[in-house]
């Protein structure tokens, strides 16, 4: 413990230093919500939402969206200490690699929970995004998806050998995953192939669990299933990152 202890504090320290990768991500949703309000409103009426304003699916699809991109960070900082000579002194530690992950996935988890959370407040102020179902059920969600993506990327951070490589990838994998997941257009406007496609990705769930609450007076039963699937992918994502996971393997920083 004292060693996650550590290096969650170190990541911390580091992330106060420098917090523009941050501060854009919060800014590129909040340009690209207003300008799709209008035309959402009206796809969302034509599935039968009368009541519908265009946030209930704009503002979850940016926060699904640019939080995969943002969850791409704890590969960053993995491969940074790699980068920065100092990955021997965590080896050091005899550290197991949950540990190891654990630390670094810990503070990107809170972070990615808190970007998300923000977003929908200013969703709710500038766009007009109202909850009809339960808060409980949408933090649920909020921290599921948190959950799986971190893991995700860990995963990927374990598998690959340089940070570009792994920034292609989560950045291929937000545009694509979001697309296929609803995030951008309802997934019922998709292509038929995609629609059998969308429930393979993460993002898929979190827009089924974020329309349950925003589109409808959905309670935790409402929610159980995309969030139960949300946990169930975390858990074998965090199984086959730690089975992955080499401390000894080198990493190429490239930044």
């Amino acid at each position: 413990m004292d060693v996650v202890r550590a290096i969650v504090g170190v990541q911390l320290r580091i992330i106060r230093r420098d917090p523009w990768f941050l501060v854009i991500m919060f800014g590129m949703p909040l340009v690209v919500m207003p300008l799709f309000v209008k035309t959402m409103k009206l796809s969302l009426q034509a599935e039968g939402y009368a009541d519908a304003t265009g946030a209930e699916q704009v503002v979850p699809g940016q926060v699904v969206l640019f939080g995969f991109m943002v969850s791409g960070s704890v590969a960053f900082s993995v491969f940074r200490e790699h980068g920065w000579k100092t990955w021997d002194r965590l080896r050091a530690s005899a550290a197991p690699p949950a540990a190891l992950l654990a630390g670094f996935a810990i503070p990107w988890v809170v972070i990615h929970v808190f970007y998300q959370v923000v977003l929908m407040l200013v969703g709710g102020l500038f766009v007009g995004l109202r909850l009809k179902g339960s808060l409980i059920g949408e933090v649920l969600i909020l921290v599921a998806y948190s959950t799986c993506l971190i893991a995700l990327v860990l995963l990927l951070t374990a598998t690959f050998r340089t940070i570009n490589q792994v920034n292609a990838i989560v950045n291929l994998g937000a545009m694509l995953f979001g697309g296929l997941g609803g995030a951008l257009v309802p997934v019922e406007q998709l292509p038929g192939w995609a629609q059998v496609v969308s429930p393979f990705t993460p993002s898929y769930w979190a827009m089924e669990g974020h329309r349950a609450v925003f589109l409808e007076p959905g309670g935790l039963a409402d929610i159980a299933k995309p969030f139960g699937v949300l946990v169930g992918a975390t858990v074998v994502l965090v199984l086959l990152g730690i089975r992955k996971f080499r401390a000894d393997e080198a990493k190429e920083f490239f930044a």
